[in-house]
Parts: structure tokens; C-alpha cells; sequence
């Protein structure tokens, strides 16, 4: 599950996995399960953590750093797994729609996935 971002600075369109911030105090697998609920309004269990990424890269023209935490999870609702587009909202306001994706078709996509090295850990 994907959700597709724009940058504006580069007019560039790419997909990204949910997710946002670690708050000060918190694990990073509790913090996967907060962001799920609070952008998708759904709640995930099963978390298994694929790898960490430190990204370094450029949004909206300015220079940004993060450490990525890259987990799996699974929907405690099931019927989610039937739904082909899940309407999000970012903490700003910002709505979104994550969908499913199947990785040969990611890979085949001039779409680019951020943070580069996610493919591989899928």
C-alpha cells in the first residue's frame, strides 16, 4: 500500500508508504501504528520491521534528513484488503488516497518510490 505525493519544486509525482514522525518517547513500531490510524482511521497489528533507511533528500526545494523505519504490518479489518483505494489525511489537513500496488508493476513504473531502497525490503 502506496500513497502517491507530488514535490513541486521538481513538478515530480511519486508514491510513498504511509507513515510520519516518531513523537519524543516513542518506539518507532508504536509510532507505525499511530500514523496508520490517525491518516487511514484503521488499525494495523503484526508489525514486523523490514529494515531502516537514512534518507537523505530534497522536498519542495529544501534539503531534508530522516531515519526510516520500514515496517509490515497487517490490517486488523480484513475487508480492507478488498477496498482498492483508502482515503488518507495527513496531520496538516492534507487528503490523500493510498492504494494497492503490486511490485512488478511498481518496478515497471517510471513513478519514482521514496525512500529509494524501499523496493528492495518488499
Amino acid at each position: 500500500m502506496l500513497a502517491e505525493s507530488f514535490d513541486p519544486a521538481k513538478n515530480e509525482r511519486y508514491l510513498s508508504p504511509i507513515g510520519g514522525g516518531i513523537d519524543f518517547g516513542e518506539k518507532s513500531r508504536d509510532a507505525a501504528i499511530r500514523e496508520v490510524k490517525e491518516e487511514l482511521g484503521e488499525e494495523v497489528d503484526q508489525l514486523k520491521l523490514l529494515g531502516v533507511i537514512e534518507n537523505l533528500f530534497m522536498f519542495n526545494g529544501q534539503e531534508g534528513h530522516e531515519i526510516v523505519f520500514i515496517y509490515e504490518a497487517r490490517f486488523k479489518d480484513s475487508d480492507i484488503y478488498q477496498k482498492h483505494v483508502l482515503p488518507g489525511i495527513e496531520t496538516s489537513g492534507h487528503r490523500f488516497e493510498a492504494r494497492w500496488y503490486d511490485l512488478k508493476h511498481i518496478k515497471s513504473r517510471e513513478t519514482p518510490v521514496y525512500p529509494q531502497g524501499i523496493i528492495e525490503m518488499l
